[in-house]
């Protein structure tokens, strides 16, 4: 116990050994860099609800299965959707009566676009090279409308000329971005468009055109050929007719 002694007038406290040891160094706490959030990309193929899907690329086109490839840039560290691969300028439509929203620039997908179905799902579109008049943040369409044209923007340029498509189910969306499946099986379903109305008045032009892109006013002719015929020449334009028209077996 403490000793206490009086010297001089002052009062003296002497502690044991025990209570004189140093106090213990207070360890540096190290925070470790932070690491990417990954997750792993849903198995499942819940039903959308709806009926008459419509394909999202007009005319020639082929699909690569990308989905769930190692995307250490995006949400999850996977890619979210399927690669549609097609002439650049194609068609991309509506896959559904929906609304149009988030319509603009993004560093990965270039131009792109979402839809909204009516029973919730939504569906991404990316690397646009352009937009129709319906691509406007709050349009109402129906399955089938032009939204815009293929194309290689944000980080897939200079790939061969795609869309990443990606279905988010209404039930997965809170999961945020990382709540897509796999659009394969969904894609091999839904019907293709075989006859394509696109209007626009005669002034129209794309709101935006990448690098390379067909002209503003390109006739599709067939689902593989982007005519480079001019609006504004009909002369022009009966010249890319009758060439088609002597193309065609049996004419």
């Amino acid at each position: 116990m403490p000793i206490v002694a009086l010297a001089a007038g002052a009062l003296v406290l002497v502690l044991p050994a025990a209570a004189r040891t140093p106090p213990q160094a207070i360890p540096t706490i190290v925070v470790a860099p932070a690491i990417p959030t990954t997750s792993l990309p849903p198995t499942m193929t819940p039903r959308l609800g709806e009926t008459g899907y419509a394909f999202p690329v007009y005319g020639v086109k082929w699909v690569a299965d990308t989905f769930g490839a190692s995307r250490p840039d995006v949400s999850g560290g996977w890619h979210h959707g399927d690669d549609i691969f097609a002439p650049l300028g194609a068609p991309v439509l509506a896959v559904a009566h929906g609304l149009v929203f988030s319509v603009g620039w993004n560093r990965i997908g270039g131009w792109r676009l979402w839809l909204r179905d009516d029973r919730g799902n939504d569906f991404y579109y990316a690397h646009l090279s352009a937009y129709s008049p319906l691509a406007a943040n709050g349009a109402i369409v129906n399955a089938g409308d032009v939204l815009g044209f293929v194309g290689d923007t944000g980080d897939a340029l200079g790939t061969p000329y795609h869309i990443d498509f990606e279905i988010h189910p209404v039930g997965l969306l809170d999961r945020g971005y990382d709540g897509a499946v796999d659009p394969t099986t969904y894609l091999r379903s839904w019907r293709r468009i075989r006859y394509l109305r696109f209007e626009a008045g005669p002034d129209w032009r794309p709101t935006v055109v990448a690098a390379g892109a067909p002209k503003a006013g390109a006739v599709l002719l067939r689902s593989s050929d982007i005519s480079t015929a001019s609006g504004l020449d009909p002369a022009s334009l009966a010249r890319a007719f009758s060439s088609t028209s002597r193309s065609r077996p049996g004419t």
